[in-house]
């Protein structure tokens, strides 16, 4: 069971804030953590969630905690994989590409508390952005 949607959404926000300053907000900072921006399907409102990610030699892997039901998921499939996400210190176009590998070779190299996070909540669904 997770933390109630009002908690998840402050928490989220106070991240997100803390990634696009530069502040450290453990476990994330900017050279492990990065904010998602995507166009609701049905609302057309823009959305953030910071998201742990692994620099793998030049490809921006994600591991998402819920797999193909995260609303960022669906949100940037249903714009053809089209998101932007705010990567070192500016916003930047990106494009969502699914990965049909192995999540736990990555979740190995990323940040040990994050990974757990991921690892207890669903067995994740491995994304690249470009």
């Amino acid at each position: 069971m997770g933390l109630p949607r009002p908690v998840v959404r402050i928490a989220n926000a106070i991240t997100n804030f803390a990634i696009i300053v530069g502040i450290p907000r453990p476990p994330y900072t900017r050279n492990n953590a990065l904010v998602i921006e995507t166009v609701g399907r049905r609302s057309g409102r823009r959305h953030r969630v910071p998201v742990g990610y692994l620099d793998d030699g030049g490809r921006i892997i994600v591991v998402v905690e819920d797999g193909p039901q995260s609303n960022w998921v669906r949100n940037a499939l249903a714009r053809d994989g089209q998101l932007r996400i705010h990567f070192r210190g500016r916003w930047r176009p990106a494009d969502l590409l699914l990965l049909e590998e192995d999540p736990e070779s990555y979740l190995s190299r990323m940040n040990r508390i994050h990974a757990g996070l991921v690892r207890s909540r669903a067995p994740g669904l491995v994304g690249g952005v470009s």
